[in-house]
């Protein structure tokens, strides 16, 4: 339909469209003048159909790379569902893959790597007792596939829009390398933090109510309007740590070192004061 009124405007509608020009001029003139009028027109189709093509072009690249981007979501998801190890160690690089690529599937990832963590206990390692027996480890080390999956989440891309806080409520991280990451407003609430290292990580505005941090290792850590009510902090280690605002109530800081830990409008009981170590080089 397209060519058969662009070929009309060929044929008649060049003297239709500037007929004032055309009048009153000789044959040969009025041909000449039609003809350069056609010429025009065709210039102008041809780039309303280059532009079309480049359109039809772009919307079927978009079309293909969703197409892939969700065969690859699929195939990741049914991954990290194997028995395998290494199986699931690929599952979720690759999601981590998707997840830089695609904003949009961002936050489904998110808490797709959320929900791994939580439902996923690591159970715990023993090593050698002296008299010939074993012993479970003070501060096991979480799964290998846990902890990828945790350093994944710490690592994510900034910026991006999320359904809400990283949920990792209740999660079972005991021993996990977690320095650095950025948990910004996570729910950690009654998390297993026991011997976790998580020092420089942006704990900033995060729910760590009940959570267990006793001997996790928080040096320079950002606690920033942290939410501590309850949290277990024996022999935990905040030496520099930014705890403005942080809630610590009810905290148990037994024995926790606070050389230079930053502690503006933190309000700590008299017991808990006399608990704690480093507290007079701290800035309160």
């Amino acid at each position: 339909m397209l060519f058969a009124v662009f070929a009309l405007v060929l044929g008649r509608g060049a003297a239709w469209l500037d007929g004032s020009t055309l009048h009153g001029l000789t044959a040969s003139k009025r041909a000449s003048e039609i003809d350069t009028m056609r010429g025009y027109l065709i210039q102008i189709g041809a780039g309303v159909l280059a532009a079309g093509a480049l359109l039809y072009t772009a919307l079927n690249f978009q079309l293909a790379r969703e197409g892939h981007v969700t065969d690859r979501y699929t195939k990741a998801i049914e991954q990290l569902g194997s028995d395998r190890l290494d199986v699931r160690l690929g599952a979720i690089y690759a999601l981590e893959r998707i997840m830089i690529d695609s904003a949009r599937d961002h936050p489904t990832i998110v808490e797709v790597l959320a929900a791994f963590i939580r439902e996923h206990r690591s159970a715990a390692l023993s090593r050698p007792d002296p008299d010939g027996g074993a012993q479970p480890e003070q501060h096991p080390p979480p799964a290998t596939d846990v902890q990828a999956a945790a350093t994944v989440l710490g690592r994510r891309p900034d910026g991006r829009a999320e359904r809400g806080p990283v949920n990792l409520a209740r999660a079972n991280l005991t021993g996990a390398d977690l320095s650095g990451v950025d948990l910004r407003n996570a729910n950690l609430r009654n998390a297993n933090l026991r011997g976790a290292d998580l020092r420089g990580a942006n704990l900033g505005g995060a729910n760590l109510r009940g959570a267990n941090l006793d001997g996790a290792d928080l040096a320079d850590a950002d606690l920033i309007a942290a939410n501590l009510t309850g949290a277990h902090l024996d022999i935990a280690n905040l030496t520099g740590a930014r705890l403005v605002a942080a809630n610590l109530a009810d905290a148990d800081l037994r024995a926790a070192d606070l050389t230079d830990a930053e502690l503006l409008i933190t309000t700590l009981t008299d017991e808990q004061r006399s608990t704690l170590r480093g507290l007079p080089g701290g800035r309160t």
